[in-house]
């Protein structure tokens, strides 16, 4: 593997301040121990950032073909049917619908009522699922920046204490505390380094989650409508249904039939 585009890509990521070059590894030790934890959140917000691109695309929520198969099974009345697709299929609608597929099981003489408030219940919790994931995205970006701001107080104090105790006099020393101010501040540089991108990030996938939960309350509220439907329709055979054997067989006395024949 050619090293060379990973050490341009380094160089371009320092920090440059006149003629010298500041690498992101010095830069890094010379903000202290607050920058360890900045760095375990810069690896959970990309962990984070992961999970919500998987969790929140149209097929992982709402898979079109998936919804077709459900309401064809609905339509059959083939609730058990229903129950085996959707626990094969792993998206919310399916978790949805097999939670209606199993009340449906069983109670087979359930109102409209009843299943509409199961699929309500299950589809607010998907949709709770899907705003506590990206919710994490605004968590890292809310603390990181307070992180770096702590950091920088540590940094500033100690600096201050130094000052009182007389350990800065003279030109060369306001030069070391001006120094050691600003490796105070690069924690505050780090945490808004991190922060910043994972509330953009946050604002995104915000807006991409409002998208997938209204689809998925469309499609959910269609298919109860469909049940509903179902419901209403009386069983094959259970209605109009009239047999011969369910006829009363009376006896006939042949002594009471008349001779009509000469009338």
């Amino acid at each position: 593997m050619n090293p060379v585009p990973f050490t341009t890509l380094a160089a371009a990521m320092d920090f440059v301040v006149g003629d010298r070059n500041y690498p992101l590894s010095e830069l890094f030790m010379k903000g202290g121990f607050i920058m360890w934890p900045l760095l375990l959140l810069s690896i959970a917000g990309v962990v984070v950032l992961v999970m919500c691109c998987f969790s929140t695309r149209a097929s992982a929520v709402l898979p079109t073909k998936l919804v077709e198969q459900a309401e064809s099974f609905i339509r059959k009345r083939d609730y058990t049917g229903l129950s085996i697709l959707c626990k094969n299929g792993d998206s919310c609608y399916a978790r949805v619908m097999l939670t209606v597929a199993n009340f449906m099981l069983r109670n087979p003489s359930a109102q409209f009522e009843e299943v509409r408030e199961i699929a309500s219940a299950e589809g607010g919790r998907q949709a709770g699922f899907l705003s506590r994931q990206i919710s994490w995205l605004s968590d890292i970006g809310a603390v990181a920046p307070m992180l770096g701001l702590l950091g920088t107080v540590v940094g500033m104090m100690k600096t201050f204490f130094e000052i009182a105790n007389g350990d800065f006099s003279g030109g060369k020393q306001r030069i070391d505390m001006a120094g050691g101010v600003a490796e105070a501040l690069i924690t505050t540089a780090g945490g808004l380094m991190l922060g910043i991108p994972a509330i953009l990030a946050y604002v995104y996938f915000r807006s991409r989650v409002h998208k997938r939960v209204g689809d998925l309350e469309a499609a959910v509220t269609h298919s109860v409508s469909v049940v509903a439907t179902q419901l209403q329709k009386p069983r094959a055979g259970a209605a109009g249904a009239f047999h011969e054997e369910e006829l009363p067989k009376v006896p006939v006395d042949p002594t009471s039939l008349r001779d009509v024949r000469g009338l």
